[in-house]
């Protein structure tokens, strides 16, 4: 079966191309129109020729077209939602969790944060207001809780009460909390954390600004550390691609997301994941420091993207979606 989307400012042109691109017999699998993107079609058709390396079967359409009309929801920017809709229609499933959960396994990494996988230090890096200090307690907590030595260190000496904040935390959990002035005093103060699980807060980050980013750069050059790029949810998924582009300059190894609670779509996490170049590790959508983080999986991912669309379509404007309700579904109580 080939399978292909086509876009066009009208449903009229846009069928026009289906029948000029994949002939008469194409079947339609799925239709999205909105007024500022004008119609996006996908569609398919059987096709007896071995070389082009189509499957035989793909996945039922009603299945593909939830999909597709649950990224569209999501806000997912239209070239990574077809990737992810073409991966889905390859798949030759019959369950629209399954379907979602093997195309973003084929889409993305996923790879979440321990102690027990992660031996260099973690360099914790992102925007302003992401919520770092914050991933880095409860990253913190976590390990405390499984038994490991633990230790935090922050770079950021430019944020007024960052060191404070952190000490707070590193004074609940019983955890060392060293301040690192520059790269090289960073350096010396990994060397004598030997045995450690190692968390490193650094200075809010503009990533278009060119100091910011080179500083950012001496602080990860200064010692072997994996990046752990932390992004929140709720931004404009475009504006959150360039971000991310941006940081992938720097190598995370990962990616950590705050504030799903606070927000209705996960678009802009898709995109930010993607532009990356990160393995998707952790979400937090919760204030509490201990037992506020989840790792993520593609089941995971795509029963978030499912139900928090289910509730958005059964809610009415003065009851918004309620991120918990879907949130119990991934067995987050």
């Amino acid at each position: 079966m080939r399978l292909k989307t086509l876009h066009a400012p009208t449903m009229v042109e846009a069928m026009r191309l289906v029948r000029e691109e994949l002939g008469d017999n194409a079947i339609i699998v799925s239709t999205n129109e909105s007024a500022r993107d004008g119609v996006r079609i996908t569609a398919a058709v059987e096709t007896p020729e071995p070389e082009l390396d189509f499957r035989a079967d793909s996945a039922d359409s009603a299945v593909v077209e939830r999909i597709s009309n649950a990224l569209d929801g999501h806000c997912v920017p239209r070239p990574l939602a077809d990737k992810i809709v073409g991966i889905a229609a390859d798949l030759a499933a019959t369950d629209t969790l399954q379907t979602l959960a093997g195309a973003l396994d084929m889409t993305f990494k996923f790879s979440p944060v321990t102690h027990a996988t992660v031996r260099r230090p973690i360099l914790i890096y992102g925007p302003p207001g992401a919520g770092k200090t914050s991933a880095a307690a409860k990253l913190a907590a976590r390990a405390v809780v499984e038994g490991a030595r633990v230790a935090m260190v922050t770079t950021d000496t430019v944020r007024a009460g960052a060191l404070q904040q952190l000490e707070i935390y590193g004074k609940r959990l019983n955890v060392p909390v060293k301040t690192a002035q520059e790269p090289d005093e960073l350096s010396r103060i990994l060397a004598g954390l030997s045995g450690h699980f190692v968390l490193i807060d650094t200075t809010s980050v503009n990533p278009y600004v060119a100091q910011d980013m080179a500083r950012l750069r001496q602080v990860a050059e200064a010692a072997e550390t994996e990046g752990l790029l932390v992004m929140s949810a709720g931004r404009e998924p475009l504006e959150a691609r360039d971000m991310a582009a941006e940081f992938r300059k720097i190598g995370p190894t990962r990616m950590l997301v705050t504030g799903l609670d606070m927000s209705r779509r996960l678009g802009s996490i898709l995109s930010a994941l993607g532009a990356s170049g990160a393995a998707f590790a952790e979400i937090s959508a919760m204030p509490d420091i201990v037992d506020g983080l989840r790792p993520v999986s593609a089941v995971m991912l795509a029963r978030l993207l499912l139900e928090i669309s289910n509730l958005r379509e059964t809610d009415t404007e003065s009851e918004p979606p309620r991120f918990h309700q879907a949130r119990q579904s991934t067995g987050w109580k």
